[in-house]
């Protein structure tokens, strides 16, 4: 998203160049680009999770259902922050939480096995 806002405001072509002298963001790019951070500092522990699920076989319900929870609460976190919502902004990224919980609590018998 960042990209294609950044596109928007100043083309194609200043996208090829080196982007020395970019005009000030407009709120939907520096929107995108906090919402991207954001997301950056979640992913890896989803994608950790998601591994660990694999290797250790612990691809039940409750680490499906946090996968789901996790995605679709990021979906609409992406939403409400472009958006400018809140607090619906923070009770998505509270229930991608609670869907990394769910993802972990099946992994947590490895601790000690």
């Amino acid at each position: 998203m960042p990209g294609r806002y950044l596109s928007a405001q100043v083309g194609n072509n200043a996208q090829m160049g080196p982007r020395d002298d970019l005009p000030k963001p407009t709120r939907e790019l520096a929107r995108s680009r906090r919402a991207l951070a954001n997301f950056q500092e979640t992913l890896p522990i989803f994608l950790v999770l998601a591994v660990l699920s694999i290797v250790l076989g612990e691809q039940g319900w409750l680490s499906v259902l946090g996968a789901a929870v996790y995605f679709l609460a990021r979906a609409s976190h992406l939403y409400f922050y472009m958006k400018g919502l809140s607090p619906w902004r923070s009770i998505a990224f509270l229930v991608a939480l609670i869907g990394t919980l769910m993802m972990g609590i099946p992994l947590v018998p490895h601790l000690w096995g």
